[in-house]
């Protein structure tokens, strides 16, 4: 197993010694400086006389110049500190050559970034726990010449040490290509030490696992030596690179090597954080700390919230986080505005699950629990089964915060504005305090305190609950809600009480009209739109639903079919809203009507906008197939069609059909991959959605291309929702276009283009079994 020691660090350098005290500077910063100090004058007068004058364009012109000439200022004050990291990797060759001599070990170094630049103090106090890190990988990481080759690896082992700006932050990684560390090892150590307890080891994940050498104490190397077996190491590189307000990450596999990367900001002097704010107290979060930001409406706590253990847990996507509460960790007795009396009174509820009113306990033993857990002055209040929490303000803010280790939910009272804050010392009372990393004064003046982000969830004592039953549990049933298909639908009403909906992807344009624009010639409704006569087609002449009232704000949604643009007449208001929820293809299933979808408690139908438009214009469809060439040749097209969801296979389904094309359809990557090789010598090409079970269409693409027999087809991946990062991944997958679901059109010339173009190559002999 990869070792977790090294020999103590050395002691800190003496205070007040002469490379403390002097720093080279380059001439042509302090002449910048110079000038920035000229303009900070000039700034200075600027604004006394506009204060005198009571000028406020005057005064709003010279705060514009001072944020100008402060950043300015700020930035060549920055650059008279930084110094190269190759400071610190100086050492290292020499570091590495005697202790692989001392082990007999073979091992190749390689430094890049050395001209990385970093704040003198940071420098400074990375070159320990970087030192400390290398003799770990060379002593433990590393093999000798005898395991690598038994393990089928070359004599000698690689180290790679690299330093590079990343997201505004330096990132140093020490990567080698040797054991790595056994996630069992270290958790069997752990537990022998008596760090953790064995019903804890169970439900952590491997990644988990391998954080705990950062315990202090932890030792896995079974003698004691000069480099290592002392439990004394990694823990007082974790210390170290806390109080850089870094963060360490790891990122190992056993047998291939593991991947120490380093995250530090560039300087601890100013450091861009977020304002949140918990009970009128302000507080700083550093913004590298921050995966991300979530703002829970009361209607989604329930879903989104869950209890494992007796731990609150945020299902985020595919993953289920641990949540702590800010003013339950720093002894804030929480508070509401009563609806009523407009007073601030204490929040009774404790647990974030309840969604009942503030004032209302839970019932049973948690309720109290939950009620002897609060202040005495709680106790006194008044019980209230009034309103439940549906106001804006009882929406729930997360800050979903990363200490290198391990991500969790922070739950705050608000989030305010970024601000770059100057960072103070504590003060001594504070100092104690693992909570708080600094202090820093707000605009307005007062003091705001920097959060520890690994200080908090050791306080809360968070663990990871990623390995319990319950949370694999909940971390399945998110990843297949992720993998429901979303629809961006555009919804809108035929009357007040009967709304309707269309893809958004394909709608056009959308314009509001009179009712008097309306021409009905013919039998045939029209309106002018750019100089010529747009076709109309309306529901209530295709399916049986009411008639449009008079008078309505009228809308239009265009769109296209068989290569002519047309209208779709609607009334306002409308909508647009993104959902995961099932469509239902048969309940309400009639002419012009797809299916139905239950859209804010509402039964929402869907029309389907080409069968409007074969009912009232039938002519368009058989122009099409009397003038296109392309149809000829559907015939001989054989699609294999992978989509998990019922309404839109058969849609999609229908559409190539409908153009001669034979289709065979599968539910999940996984069946289309077996109904592939089934039908090797006739289909044509491949038509699928991206998210589904089992395997994905990404994943089969994948297999697609990197089986001989099937590396030339064709694949056409199919989205309601696809960005340009979906579109990337799917190129390097092996797609070779994207297209929307319900896009007839654009769908049809893509399969044709592709099947056109398609090169014929001789199929191996022999069929798949």
């Amino acid at each position: 197993a990869y070792g977790v020691e090294a020999a103590a660090p050395p002691a800190p350098a003496a205070h007040g010694s002469p490379t403390d005290e002097t720093l080279r500077v380059k001439v042509e910063l302090l002449d910048s400086l110079m000038n920035l100090a000229g303009e900070l004058v000039l700034g200075r007068n600027q604004l006394r006389a506009a204060v005198e004058q009571d000028n406020r364009e005057a005064l709003l012109s010279v705060n514009q110049r001072m944020n100008h000439i402060t950043a300015e200022l700020q930035d060549v004050i920055m650059q008279t500190r930084l110094q190269p990291v190759g400071n610190v990797f100086s050492k290292i060759p020499r570091v590495v050559r005697d202790l692989s001599q001392a082990l007999g070990k073979d091992v190749e170094l390689e430094i890049l970034g050395k001209d990385v630049a970093l704040d003198k103090a940071m420098v400074e106090g990375l070159s320990d726990p970087l030192t400390h890190m290398v003799r770990n990988a060379v002593d433990h990481g590393i093999e000798t010449r005898e395991q690598r080759l038994a393990a089928g690896k070359t004599p000698g082992g690689s180290l790679r040490v690299e330093a590079r700006h990343e997201g505004g932050q330096v990132v140093v990684e020490i990567a080698d290509d040797g054991k790595g560390i056994d996630p069992q090892k270290v958790v069997d150590a752990a537990i022998r030490k008596g760090l953790i307890s064995a019903d804890k080891a169970r439900a952590m994940s491997t990644r988990d696992k391998q954080a705990l050498i950062f315990l202090p104490g932890l030792s896995t190397t079974e003698q004691v030596s000069d480099v290592s077996g002392r439990g004394v190491g990694m823990d007082v590189v974790k210390t170290n690179l806390d109080r850089l307000g870094g963060q360490v990450e790891i990122d190992s596999e056993p047998g291939k090597g593991s991947t120490f990367r380093i995250k530090l900001p560039l300087t601890l002097a100013i450091i861009p954080s977020l304002i949140v704010s918990v009970e009128n107290e302000r507080f700083a979060i550093p913004q590298a700390s921050i995966e991300e930001l979530l703002r829970l409406r009361p209607a989604e706590v329930k879903e989104r919230i869950e209890i494992v253990g007796d731990c609150a847990v945020l299902l985020l996507r595919d993953r289920v986080l641990p949540l702590a509460r800010l003013d339950q960790i720093l002894g804030i007795v929480p508070a509401f505005a009563d609806p009523v009396s407009n007073r601030r009174e204490v929040n009774r509820r404790t647990r974030l699950a309840d969604r009942r009113s503030p004032r209302h306990d839970d019932a049973g033993a948690d309720g109290a629990a939950a009620s002897a857990s609060l202040p005495a002055i709680a106790a006194d209040l008044p019980r209230s089964s009034a309103e439940r929490r549906e106001a804006a303000s009882s929406a729930i803010e997360i800050a979903v915060v990363n200490t290198g280790s391990t991500s969790y939910g922070l739950v705050v009272g608000g989030f305010h504005d970024t601000e770059e804050v100057v960072v103070k010392p504590l003060g001594r009372r504070f100092k104690q305090r693992r909570e708080y990393s600094g202090a820093t004064i707000m605009g307005d003046g007062t003091v705001a305190l920097i959060l520890d982000i690994a200080g908090l969830a050791a306080r809360s004592g968070l663990t990871s609950v990623s390995g319990s039953v319950r949370a694999a549990k909940l971390a399945a049933d998110a990843e297949q809600h992720r993998l429901l298909d979303r629809h961006l639908l555009l919804v809108f009403s035929n009357l007040s009480h009967e709304p309707y909906a269309v893809s958004l992807d394909s709608i056009q344009r959308i314009i509001r009209i009179k009712a008097s624009q309306v021409e009905l010639l013919g039998n045939h409704r029209t309106i002018q739109y750019r100089g010529q006569s747009l076709p109309l087609v309306t529901l209530q002449h295709a399916a049986d639903v009411a008639t449009m009232a008079p008078g309505s704000d009228l809308i239009v949604l265009i769109s296209s079919a068989y290569g002519r643009e047309f209208g779709l007449l609607g009334a306002a208001p409308i909508d647009v809203i993104e959902t995961r929820a099932t469509v239902d293809e048969r309940t309400h299933r009639q002419s012009g009507v797809a299916g139905s979808v239950i859209l804010d408690g509402r039964t929402t139908l869907i029309a389907d906008l080409f069968e409007l438009v074969d009912l009232a214009h039938p002519d368009w469809r058989a122009a099409e197939e009397a003038g296109g060439a392309a149809a000829a040749g559907s015939a001989a097209v054989t699609v294999l069609l992978a989509e998990d969801s019922d309404f839109f296979r058969a849609q999609v389904k229908k559409y190539l059909e409908q153009d001669g094309m034979a289709v065979l359809a599968a539910p999940d990557g996984e069946a289309a991959w077996e109904l592939l090789l089934q039908n090797l010598d006739s289909v044509t090409l491949v038509v699928t959605d991206i998210e589904m079970p089992r395997l994905s269409g990404l994943g089969l693409a994948e297999r697609i291309r990197a089986d001989a027999r099937t590396m030339a087809l064709p694949i056409i991946a199919v989205s309601s929702l696809a960005g340009d990062e979906d579109v990337d991944r799917g190129r390097a997958a092996g797609v070779n276009d994207y297209q929307v679901k319900l896009d007839r059109d654009r769908l049809l010339a893509s399969v044709h283009a592709l099947a056109d173009a398609r090169p014929r190559p001789e199929r191996p002999p022999g069929r798949a079994t």
